[in-house]
């Protein structure tokens, strides 16, 4: 009766945090179409008893070696997802940092990442000592992400930058490095106080048949955001009695890393959508996705939907002419092309079947985090696995509405408030760029 109770007043909270989309968005509305028997609750009480009995338990307590080492990994991953950070594996962690610099890069990649998600507390020392040694741009910039964190390293960031430049001399060539280097001279949250008037972002012509999603989302991702849609002519979707349609959108990684590390938060900037698809992963479900493609993941042609291209090879000015001439010197918004470059991919916009129940308590419940990807929620029947409300499919019903399933998806902070974001942060600047999108919109790239 418990569990019942708690799915039931979880179904509610969900309904009452994201009661913008549910009970004033026309289009996301109960169904029973889509049937996903992981989500019911005999299977998530067998995937729960599993995961932290054999996943996590059953790993963790074999030796660690070159045989072991992706049975750790999986372990690592498990914990994530279910946000355990039991005191009980803080012996194995420990004990794994005696053969650290013999590890494959992947094993140091992913060791570092569940230190960074779950333990941020507990070895300072350890990772400084991976900082001094490694010659791994991306370990290293992930033992810089753990330590600044640290109270151990409190107003060290000058003494990073200074590390960076002495063991990496040609730095800036590195997009990882460079982006690292860049938020330790500029704290995102200080970033975003000389944000570019958000009204030149959404007015922007991106081209002539082209979709805008926007997602806005806050600096501090455990807040969730919100996504509208903006169509081919410039107006933006609506309900049917004439609001503003929109969704709430997780955009928080489980790691929480920064956008340029893998499995780190979504990037700020511009994605250009590529269609939909129907994802065969169990944690993703099976409500329709965006598919979305960043620079260098893409080649330019594909990602700026051009039949001949004139551009085979990146370069920072191809990005910089789609943006806005006010956004082109802000690095927040160079989020997308930093993270392709550094070999980031497979960022969409999904729905969920994951447990919600991992992150009760969380400022982002009842959503759920990613590794790395836009999600929206969702709430599925404990008994036959049927969804009934989904704030994906009511994204994806509405994207379809526009007509053209390409164009461009963009990721912005907006301000760095504590709080999920809600319309009435954006509505002015809605309002005001149809305005001149429906006018006369001069701004062509």
């Amino acid at each position: 009766m418990k569990n019942k109770k708690f799915i039931f007043l979880s179904a509610i909270t969900f309904a009452l945090l994201n009661s913008s989309c549910i009970v004033h968005n026309a289009p996301a509305k109960i169904s029973t179409a889509v049937i996903d028997t992981s989500t019911t609750k005999a299977a998530r009480d067998f995937f729960k008893k599993n995961l932290y009995e054999n996943v996590i338990g059953h790993n963790l307590s074999l030796p660690l070696s070159d045989s072991t080492e992706k049975n750790w990994e999986e372990a690592f991953d498990g914990m994530e997802i279910s946000l355990d950070n039991s005191s009980a594996y803080v012996p194995q962690f420990k004990k794994a940092f005696d053969s650290f610099g013999s590890r494959s890069l992947e094993f140091q990649r992913s060791f570092l990442e569940a230190l960074y998600a779950l333990y941020p507390d507990n070895f300072p020392q350890e990772v400084f000592k991976v900082v001094q040694s490694t010659s791994n741009a991306k370990i290293f910039a992930m033992g810089i992400n753990y330590l600044i964190r640290n109270k151990s390293f409190n107003n060290k960031n000058r003494f990073f930058i200074n590390l960076i430049e002495k063991k990496f001399p040609r730095w800036n060539d590195n997009p990882i490095l460079l982006s690292l280097q860049t938020y330790l001279k500029n704290p995102a949250g200080k970033f975003v106080d000389k944000r570019p008037p958000l009204v030149d972002l959404l007015s922007k012509n991106y081209g002539p048949d082209n979709t805008i999603i926007f997602s806005f989302q806050r600096t501090d991702r455990d807040y969730p955001g919100i996504a509208v849609i903006r169509r081919p002519d410039g107006s933006f979707v609506r309900n049917g009695d004439g609001t503003i349609f929109y969704i709430t959108q997780l955009a928080r990684a489980r790691t929480n890393l920064p956008f340029y590390l893998t499995n780190g938060n979504t990037p700020q900037g511009i994605f250009s959508i590529q269609g939909v698809d129907t994802s065969k992963l169990v944690d993703i479900g099976r409500t329709p996705n965006i598919q979305l493609v960043m620079p260098y993941e893409a080649n330019p042609a594909l990602f700026f939907h051009k039949d001949n291209p004139s551009d085979t090879t990146w370069t920072q000015q191809l990005y910089s002419n789609i943006l806005p001439a006010s956004w082109r010197g802000y690095f927040p918004i160079w989020g997308t092309y930093y993270a392709g470059k550094a070999g980031r991919t497979a960022i969409i916009a999904h729905g969920t079947t994951i447990d919600p129940s991992f992150y009760y308590g969380q400022p982002y419940y009842p959503n759920t985090p990613t590794l790395g990807c836009l999600c929206a929620g969702e709430i599925w029947s404990e008994f036959d696995g049927s969804r009934l409300v989904s704030n994906q499919a009511a994204l994806f019903n509405a994207f379809v509405s526009t007509g053209s399933l390409k164009g461009f998806y963009v990721v912005v902070n907006i301000d760095d408030k504590k709080m999920p974001v809600v319309i009435d942060d954006v509505i002015m600047d809605i309002l005001k760029a149809e305005k001149i999108s429906l006018g006369k919109n001069k701004n062509v790239y």
